[in-house]
């Protein structure tokens, strides 16, 4: 109400609050005033996506007229700026090039009437004046020129969920707020209903195995999947999130597109419709970029998931902002971190240490094994510092949660990533770290509230098995026993025909036509465990169906491993590329006699061909679909 007052008597705003606490209400409140009856509120938002989302919650939560000018919908025509100049809609959604593009300066803001119709200007996620200000977005650097064509007493109002000090200082000298005479309203950006997870990524990056958590492998219908943003910033690494959780998913639920990509490299007709579906729950998870993320309004969002650090702690809290907006919900927020970050040695400022640079050919000082020696000492040094920093937590032995320094490196509030490597390194409570970086007021969470302050919540993320192939025991192969690679076809039909029997995908969805054919080429199996060995992590039945197929390989006659043939060697060839023929067997000397070594027979055989339809693609999703004639 504060900021709705301070509009109607003309004075500026600065508005620091948490995502879901009622800021959209500040642009739409003056309008309920009468003296408001034929005003203009310009609103100032970055994204198209969330343009077309604001026109809709001014129409139906607040009854108002607005419009959105932006490259999407015609940007500024000429009929619609003289709409706009008429009053024709009381909200105007805007983004900051569209506003201060030559057309919209010189047709609407120089124009006498509609500047007494200007309520206020009001600059949503105003945060991104300071983070894009100077780089891809310079137009937000330049939004303090609009006062050149306003009336002196028509506010301006900033609005965000993320205003730490520099980001203030910014947005202040950028909007040219007379800092002796605003209005100041801050009442934080604590979430008490959502809890904090800070951990280190455990396997290989591009396994993506440490979001194994985010699948309810126990679902029996899609709402047992928590409805989840995944926020991952690189579009084509997303891709590779999506086969991944997919491959996750209850067979039986795979085919229901419950795990979509949302970017802004999609039309705008796909945005829409997918963020309808998932509003409406028949999407489960959205692998999103920022797209999906500022003023998005859904309401009951259980799960928010940060795949690998972003630029900032502001960018992490926008993001965890999502989750658990309506009233009564809870959620969870997680921030997966590179081991890298665990291993930075921060400096007592909090900062990151400067690298060292050497002029190409530059030596560094001191003979080659003294810095070798150095290397070895440092990397040990940062290995031990990871670790009493938290980068084993949340492993999947539980026994790494310790935490084992109760304290948190120093915050440089002036640091572009506005104390992210503090944060992710602290022993202590996260929500006391935020406060410090947002000068929020002291936390009081209604659910259990960060991993530091309460570990178990590291069960609920704990990071899927993944098998390092590199370290695992090559199987050897030999011939194929056709009668073992029978018996394996009818077994994996039975299990088709007993438990899918309605389902349309072909036997070889349940055990590949590779894996029938890796388990007829080895040989008996004599204990569970060799079964495993042999399966390597490629079957992603064998929880389910692991048990059975050992005990129904036990009933078989399989023979003993043959080997395969020996290949036989190619020609060797000279440095003109030519065959070189082998040299005569050499004579060796025994009791004074040269005896000659014959050569060695080779013995060869023949083995019977074998042909099938078989696949050989190794893709689980294969043929889980057949064309049904």
């Amino acid at each position: 109400m504060e900021g709705i007052i301070a509009q109607l008597k003309r004075q500026d705003v600065l508005i620091h609050a948490g995502t879901g606490m009622g800021k959209t209400a500040v642009a739409a409140g003056p309008h309920a005033h009468p003296s408001a009856k034929g005003r203009v509120t310009i609103m100032v938002s970055p994204l198209i996506a969330l343009h077309d989302e604001m026109v809709e919650t001014f129409r139906d939560e607040f009854e108002l007229s607005a419009v959105a000018v932006n490259s999407s919908n015609g940007g500024c025509s000429s009929d619609r700026l003289k709409q706009i100049v008429c009053g024709d809609w009381q909200i105007v959604l805007i983004s900051p090039e569209q506003l201060l593009s030559r057309a919209f300066i010189n047709e609407v803001l120089k124009d006498p009437e509609f500047k007494q119709r200007i309520l206020s200007v009001v600059i949503d996620e105003a945060h991104v004046i300071s983070h894009w200000g100077s780089g891809f977005r310079k137009k937000y650097g330049e939004l303090g020129t609009i006062r050149s064509f306003l009336f002196k007493s028509t506010p301006i109002v900033a609005l965000s969920a993320t205003m730490p000090g520099r980001v203030r200082r910014d947005i202040l000298r950028i909007l040219r707020f007379d800092q002796k005479n605003f209005v100041n309203i801050d009442v934080g950006n604590d979430r008490p209903n959502v809890s904090i997870v800070i951990r280190g990524i455990h396997h290989p990056l591009n396994t993506y195995a440490d979001l194994d958590f985010i699948i309810n492998h126990l679902a029996q219908t899609s709402f047992d999947i928590s409805k989840t943003f995944v926020y991952c910033d690189n579009i084509a690494m997303g891709t590779e999130i999506i086969d991944h959780l997919t491959e996750l998913l209850p067979f039986h639920l795979r085919k229901f597109g419950i795990i979509r990509p949302y970017n802004a490299t999609f039309s705008k007709e796909y945005r829409k419709a997918v963020m309808k579906e998932f509003r409406e729950g028949r999407v489960r998870i959205l692998v999103c970029t920022d797209a999906a993320g500022m003023g998005c309004n859904i309401p009951d969002i259980d799960l928010v998931v940060q795949w690998k650090v972003p630029g900032s702690v502001s960018a992490f809290v926008q993001r965890a902002g999502r989750c658990a907006r309506a009233a009564g919900h809870v959620g969870l927020a997680v921030l997966l971190a590179e081991q890298s970050v665990y291993s930075t040695m921060l400096n007592e400022h909090g900062n990151k240490p400067a690298k060292s640079k050497f002029k190409k050919g530059e030596k560094r000082k001191g003979a080659a094994a003294s810095n070798k020696q150095q290397t070895n000492e440092d990397s040990k040094a940062r290995k031990n510092y990871a670790i009493a920093r938290g980068g084993q937590r949340g492993s999947n032995d539980p026994t790494h949660d310790a935490i084992l320094v109760r304290d948190h490196p120093a915050i440089d509030d002036k640091a572009e990533d506005e104390g992210l490597y503090s944060l992710i390194q602290s022993g202590v409570c996260r929500r006391s770290v935020l406060t410090r970086i947002y000068g929020n007021n002291p936390p009081n969470p209604t659910v259990p509230c960060c991993d530091i302050c309460d570990p178990s919540l590291l069960n609920r993320t704990r990071p899927g098995r993944h098998l390092d192939n590199a370290k695992t025991k090559r199987i050897k192969v030999g011939v194929l026993c056709l009668p073992v690679l029978e018996k394996l076809h009818d077994w994996r039909c039975l299990v088709k025909r007993r438990d899918f029997a309605a389902s349309l995908f072909s036997a070889d969805a349940l055990l590949s036509n590779p894996l029938i054919e890796l388990l007829a080429s080895t040989g008996p199996v004599a204990t569970r465990e060799r079964l495993s060995v042999i399966l390597g992590g490629q079957w992603g039945w064998e929880k389910t169906y692991g048990d059975e197929l050992f005990a129904a390989m036990r009933t078989m006659d399989i023979p003993l491993l043959v080997p395969l043939p020996a290949k036989p060697r190619a020609p060797k060839r000279g440095s003109d590329g030519r065959e070189q023929r082998e040299k005569p067997a050499k004579k060796k000397k025994v009791d004074g006699l040269l005896d000659e070594i014959p050569e060695v027979m080779q013995i060869t055989f023949e083995v019977p061909d074998y042909s099938h339809d078989f696949s050989s693609s190794l893709n689980p999703r294969e043929g889980l679909f057949t064309n049904l004639t």
